[in-house]
Order: C-alpha cells, then sequence, then structure tokens
C-alpha cells in the first residue's frame, strides 16, 4: 500500500511556463493509438511558433500524420529532490511537405534527429491544449498536519 506524504504538493503551470519549457527542450515523447494499443516514442524536436516539429522515417508516426489527435509529453525529475515537472500537449498530427522558402527555414531550425537513418518527413504536431504540473516539496511552515 502507498503512503501519502503531506509535505508534497502539485502545482499547475501557466501556458507561459509550459511554452517556455517547451522551447528549453528537445527531446520528449509522442504517444499514439496503434491499433487499439496505445504506444510511446522518443522524439527530439523543436518548437516553432504555435507548433512542435520533428523529423522522422516512414513508420509509425508518419502513418499518424494525417490529423490523428496525439500526446506529446517533457518532463524532469530529481530523485534526490522529489520535485519535478511536466508539460503535456494534445493536438493534431500532420505532415508537412515543405518546398521553396519554407523548407529553407525549417532546415534552418535546430533540429538534427538523433536516430540514424534518413529522416526526410517533417511533422507538426499543433498546440492545441498544453497543460504543465510542477510536484516538489511544502515548506514545514505550510505542510498540512
Amino acid at each position: 500500500m502507498a503512503s501519502t506524504d503531506h509535505t508534497t504538493q502539485f502545482e499547475r503551470m501557466g501556458p507561459e511556463e509550459c511554452l517556455r519549457l517547451l522551447e528549453a527542450e528537445d527531446v520528449g515523447r509522442l504517444a499514439v493509438i496503434q491499433g487499439r494499443v496505445p504506444v510511446i516514442f522518443p522524439v527530439n524536436y523543436v518548437l516553432d511558433g504555435d507548433s512542435i516539429v520533428f523529423r522522422t522515417a516512414p513508420g509509425t508516426k508518419l502513418a499518424h500524420g494525417d490529423g490523428t489527435l496525439v500526446a506529446f509529453e517533457i518532463d524532469h525529475l530529481s530523485r534526490e529532490e522529489r520535485e519535478g515537472w511536466s508539460v503535456v500537449v494534445t493536438g493534431r498530427l500532420d505532415e508537412i511537405t515543405p518546398t521553396g522558402a519554407e523548407l529553407d527555414r525549417l532546415g534552418r531550425l535546430p533540429l538534427t534527429p538523433w536516430a540514424g537513418g534518413v529522416r526526410d518527413h517533417w511533422m507538426r504536431l499543433g498546440l492545441g491544449l498544453v497543460t504543465g504540473r510542477r510536484i516538489g516539496r511544502r515548506s514545514e511552515s505550510t505542510a498540512a498536519p
């Protein structure tokens, strides 16, 4: 049976802080439904205005790039301090086929796939719903009895 620590608190983060964290990170997890099973893929990404952009090869992620509703998550945890945060984006995933100036602009984004192989399909996840939570320790003077 799990015990409850009354000195731990959850705090909702505002949209500005969530966007700041999304902009500062470069690796997240994309969650999609494949058949009837949820699957999660690590992807490196860049925040591009009001969307998350990443590159991929043919496969499951590309197959969902048709306006499918997906979830994307980034987080940070400190086990020693027992604190951290999580940002979740829910939105529509689309493959984009940039040409000309748009392809040049995207090519200048700080986005280099970590995985080997050719990743020549550009994917865009619109920032539909963005939520964030922070977990941390309360000071003893504000902890509930």
